[in-house]
């Protein structure tokens, strides 16, 4: 299937690690992804004024037109925007890990598996909810982690906020709510959004904070995945 692909601005700076993932999990399952051209910022953390956040993904909505009936969005704020600016339903936005049902995550070619290693799949807050624009499967990291024989732990932390977005104006509040789920989780974080990414591994203490793109191309057999 071809996808309009919207990495948005940390994927092409911060998370290129993720966009590079993503590319390969999407390659792997045998979709084909068109870059947005001239694509420009959804606003997520920009811009106060959610008009304006709304205005900015209406106008990369318009640029994907006549490209892509579907637009995959990595980012999760990236994604709830479009959606949110897509008042007309002219597009199904959608998230990655929204390919990785039973059917999706059992044609990815595993080379290793995750028997004896714990992880703790954390969502934050944007992926899980509202409703509206949720992620469909609350319990996808888990159920791929599963598959490949790894043991989940960390269910009360999965969608507890990490304080990312006050990162650069109240950076003692991202470290407070960031530690909490350092602290009450076990083995590798695991996670898929760039903002959480940020904020745990600044204040991880030494664990190994992963997107899940990660652990799928360890199980591929990619070297230096993990």
């Amino acid at each position: 299937m071809l996808y309009a692909y919207y990495p948005g601005c940390s994927l092409t700076a911060s998370a290129r690690k993720l966009d590079r993932g993503v590319r390969r999990m999407c390659e792997a399952l045998g979709h084909g992804l068109a870059e947005i051209p001239d694509w420009n910022c959804c606003g997520a953390l920009e811009y106060g004024d959610r008009s304006e956040a709304l205005r900015l993904s209406g106008e990369n909505l318009l640029k994907a037109q006549g490209l892509a009936r579907d637009i995959l969005a990595p980012c999760p704020a990236c994604y709830k925007n479009l959606k949110e600016a897509d008042g007309s339903h002219s597009f199904t936005v959608v998230n990655p890990l929204e390919l990785l049902d039973k059917e999706g995550t059992g044609r990815l070619q595993a080379k290793r598996d995750l028997k004896g290693r714990v992880f703790t799949p954390y969502y934050g807050c944007v992926l899980l909810r509202p409703e509206g624009t949720a992620i469909r499967n609350r319990n996808v990291m888990e159920e791929v982690i599963s598959f490949f024989g790894g043991e989940v732990e960390g269910a009360k932390v999965r969608d507890r906020c990490c304080g990312g977005n006050q990162f650069f104006a109240n950076k003692w509040a991202t470290e407070k709510l960031s530690s909490l789920i350092v602290e009450k989780s076990r083995g590798d974080l695991v996670v898929f959004c760039p903002l959480c990414h940020m904020a745990l591994t600044t204040f991880s203490k030494g664990r190994r904070i992963l997107y899940l793109t990660d652990v799928i191309l360890y199980v591929m057999g990619e070297s230096g995945a993990l």
